[in-house]
């Protein structure tokens, strides 16, 4: 067997796999969720560490 011929192993991370079943479990579509992570998100004073 070559290099070519053996796929490589995805790993994925395990907080991410969690977030996306609980995501399709409330019935959120992919896109859905992409649209949410792509957003421009303004700092405000609950989400910037100081």
């Amino acid at each position: 067997m070559t290099m070519a011929e053996i796929k490589p192993k995805k790993v994925l991370d395990q907080e991410w796999v969690i977030l996306m079943r609980a995501a399709r479990e409330l019935g959120l579509q992919k896109e859905e969720v992409r649209t949410f992570l792509r957003q421009d998100k303004k700092p405000t004073s609950t989400n910037v560490h100081k």
